[in-house]
């Protein structure tokens, strides 16, 4: 038995779609919404997520507890809004968490660090492109046979190799905020 080509794509969409699904039906017919609620709250998910509990579950005729839920992430963020977890978002890049924290009582200390930390992200990037361009200019370099053309890839180089230097000067004061 052979598989089409539009079998298999069907097959994989199927796959991607289920890989959607907030929480199985199983996991609904058990949940203790309160630590879901938690759960998600201590991860940062958004209290909305209640709504995709709701809509993967009511397929089963599940209806989740939104309040036991809604307790639960109310715990949760708490642990969640942190200096500690602000400063871990920012350096992995994850500026979106800051609004789930909006009113929550870490929020000042979690948006100072995940800014923070979105500065150390933004400099590791910055120092990341510069020494793929140093690398192109080095080829570049080596396959030149001009001589004033050399001159001024040197001359670019020494200006990437300033910068990479003010880059990772940047970089070692502001992991000196780390909490």
């Amino acid at each position: 038995m052979t598989l089409s080509t539009k079998n298999i794509v069907l097959i994989v969409f199927a796959l991607l779609l289920s890989g959607c699904e907030s929480m199985t039906v199983s996991e609904c017919k058990v949940a203790d919404w309160s630590r879901v609620g938690a759960a998600d709250g201590a991860k940062g998910e958004s209290d909305r997520r209640i709504a995709d509990y709701t809509e993967d579950c009511g397929k089963a005729g599940i209806v989740p507890n939104a309040k036991a839920y809604r307790r639960g992430w109310d715990v949760g963020i708490v642990q969640f809004c942190t200096a500690a977890n602000g400063w871990r978002e920012g350096v992995q890049g994850h500026s979106s968490k800051a609004s789930v924290c909006q009113g929550q009582t870490g929020y000042s200390a979690f948006s100072r660090y995940l800014e923070a930390g979105l500065e150390v992200y933004r400099l590791n990037e910055k120092i990341q492109r510069n020494t793929r361009e140093i690398a192109r200019l080095q080829d570049k370099l080596e396959a030149s046979k001009k001589d004033d053309e050399k001159k001024d890839i040197r001359a670019d180089l020494r200006h990437l190799d300033r910068e990479q230097f003010r880059l990772r000067n940047m970089l070692t004061q502001q992991q000196f905020l780390k909490p």
